[in-house]
């Protein structure tokens, strides 16, 4: 067949006269099932792709088709249908909510709120806090002690040997 032929309208041909092709009926549902897994893992097919498909294939054949998907490939299709949903270890779990987004029956999951940042912790210290560092530091008996470094390495080989 030449590069000129559109494939789909042919498939909707032989669709449309299913009598004609009653023995192929195995071979057509395989079609079915990879042309819509090839779709499923495609890099652009997002959350209303997979909606979309399941309300054209129905309930049935879209949980067959997406049962033949690789463990691998589902988890990439659910990140891009849910980015902010729980990542789900189990390739069973990806599956059931990659169902319950498409039906609808869950929601995906808000993006994550993030706390605001505090301007005034990087600002130096004022008034009060200032007037204690400045106090300590004249005072060497009110200063804090200095922390002890813990001595590791060749600096601690060196300074067992020196004992």
């Amino acid at each position: 067949m030449s590069e000129e032929t559109d494939f789909f309208r042919l498939l909707g041909a032989i669709g449309g006269t299913p009598v004609l092709f009653s023995a192929a009926g195995n071979v057509a549902r395989k079609a079915v099932n990879e042309i819509v897994r090839a779709q499923l893992v495609a890099e652009g097919t997002g959350l209303g792709e997979v909606r979309q498909i399941r309300a054209l294939l129905g309930p049935a054949a879209f949980a067959e088709a997406l049962d033949g998907v690789p463990a691998p490939k589902t988890k990439a299709l659910l990140t891009r249908a849910d980015p902010h949903g729980p990542a789900l270890a189990q390739p069973g779990d990806r599956i059931k909510a990659l169902l319950a987004l498409a039906d609808g029956s869950r929601a995906p999951a808000a993006a994550p709120e993030k706390p605001a940042k505090k301007a005034a912790s990087k600002k130096a210290p004022a008034g009060k806090e200032a007037a204690a560092k400045d106090e300590a530091a004249k005072d060497p008996s009110t200063a804090p002690a200095p922390r002890k470094r813990k001595i590791t390495g060749r600096a601690a080989l060196r300074v067992s040997e020196e004992r």
